[in-house]
Parts: C-alpha cells; sequence; structure tokens
C-alpha cells in the first residue's frame, strides 16, 4: 500500500474542537458532568488528555464549549431565519408559533442535544455546580437574545403593551417544552411535535393568533 494512502488526516484546531464538543455531549447526556472524567473523553477522542487541555484548558473549560458551542448556538431565532421559511422572512417580523414549532422539530431531531440539557439542567441545581449561574440568569439571558428580534403580533398583543407584555408567555412556553422534553424520553415515548401542537392550541389561541402562525 502506497505510503499515502496510510498517513493519517490532521485535524484543523477546529476540527478537532468540534470532535471533543461531540463526544463530550454524548458522554455528559448519559452520565453527567460531575462524574465526567477527562481522561475518559480523551480517550474518545483518540488524543491524550494533555492534548485535550491544549484545546479546552480545564474541565469547567469543557462545559463552557458545550453550552456555547453546541446547545446555545443551535435552533435559534437567527437559525430560523437563515432557514428562509416564509413565517420567519415576513417583512412585520418573525412568527413566534412557528418559530417554537421549528424549535420543537428541531430538537426531537436532536435528542441527545435535548439529553444534554436537561442532565446539565438537573446537576446545576447545586450551587456548587459550574454551570449553577448560568442556569440561574438563564431566563434573562433567552429574553434579552429574543427581544433581539422583531416579532410579527396580533393586534391585541401589540394594544397590551406589544412585545414587552409577552415575557410570562413565552417562559411559559419553554416550561411547557421542557415538561415534553422529558416526557419524550419516557416509556412509552411520545411526539414532540405531535405533543407540541396540543400545547400551542392552548398558548396561542384562535382567532388571535390564526394570521400570525
Amino acid at each position: 500500500m502506497p505510503p499515502s494512502s496510510t498517513k493519517r488526516h490532521r485535524m484543523t484546531a477546529a476540527q478537532r474542537r468540534e470532535q471533543i464538543v461531540e463526544v463530550a455531549t454524548e458522554l455528559v447526556a448519559k452520565h453527567g458532568f460531575n462524574g465526567l472524567s477527562l481522561q475518559e473523553v480523551a480517550d474518545a477522542v483518540g488524543i491524550t488528555q494533555a492534548g485535550l487541555l491544549h484545546y479546552i484548558g480545564t474541565k469547567d473549560g469543557l462545559l463552557e464549549l458545550l453550552l456555547n458551542d453546541r446547545y446555545d448556538r443551535q435552533g435559534t431565532p437567527q437559525d430560523f431565519i437563515d432557514s428562509g421559511d416564509p413565517a420567519a422572512t415576513h417583512p412585520e417580523g418573525i412568527s413566534l408559533p412557528a418559530y417554537f414549532r421549528y424549535l420543537v422539530a428541531f430538537n426531537e431531531a436532536r435528542p441527545e442535544l435535548m439529553e444534554l440539557y436537561m442532565t446539565l439542567g438537573v446537576e446545576a441545581t447545586d450551587p456548587r455546580h459550574p454551570a449553577y449561574e448560568r442556569f440561574i440568569d438563564r431566563p434573562d439571558q433567552v429574553w434579552d437574545y429574543y427581544s433581539s428580534f422583531t416579532w410579527r403580533l396580533p393586534p391585541e398583543v401589540m394594544a397590551a403593551g406589544g412585545w414587552e407584555s409577552m415575557r410570562p408567555l413565552v417562559e411559559m412556553a419553554i416550561e411547557a417544552m421542557d415538561g415534553a422534553q422529558l416526557r419524550f424520553f419516557r416509556h412509552p415515548p411520545i411526539s414532540l411535535v405531535e405533543e407540541w401542537a396540543r400545547w400551542e392550541a392552548v398558548l396561542f389561541p384562535s382567532p388571535v393568533w390564526d394570521d400570525y402562525r
């Protein structure tokens, strides 16, 4: 066999970091972050622990990668806009019910992300967990991020205060989504998309939201 065919492919730093995040996502989702050893991650990636630390710095640095580069960067309103969906590119703004439908379908297709978020969310109820403050602050962070976009809202909502009046509804929708995700992993499993259709009818009722879906 010619030497060129046995030459190992050398990953770029970005490719290696992505590989680390993918491996760590699966391991944390199944076993938790507290019980995770860096040697376990290094072995799964195929590098030394020293090599792993070169990319992540510390174990807490790995957690930051998981949250910043994996969970919080996917399924966003910007991703919805980039999808080209007419409900996301309307001149008057994004449809909120349509975005949540997009997000639910996105998550259902990526169960490893849901497992990661649920596992970390439970562990981070402990004040000693490195993600504790992040999860405490998460409602404010999500609201601030969503508020950076323009949403197309019914006249009734605009008359009641517009987007600023929507925070309780947005938080209820996310809480409902969190609960549905738990059901997704139980037996018998449910379809998140089908379950969300029931929630949407309650959270965004007719006829108020009919032309804004």
